[in-house]
């Protein structure tokens, strides 16, 4: 049987160990949020100027 002292110790290793994988799943989600941000704008950027693909940014010819 358990003990006290050996009942605090048992939740304080569960209640920081949750709130370090709490910690570390925030990092690495906004890790990867920023990291798409930065190739959705080098992308934009490649769009303005003027690299576009085969038929992508050309204007419609008149009916």
């Amino acid at each position: 049987m358990l003990t006290g002292q050996q009942v605090f110790i048992v939740e304080m290793v569960l209640v920081f160990g949750l709130i370090l994988a709490w910690a570390v799943w925030e990092l690495v989600s906004t890790r990867r949020s920023q990291k798409r941000d930065r190739e959705q704008s080098a992308e934009r950027a490649r769009h303005a100027e003027g690299q576009h693909g085969a038929d992508e940014g050309r204007s419609q010819t008149p009916q």
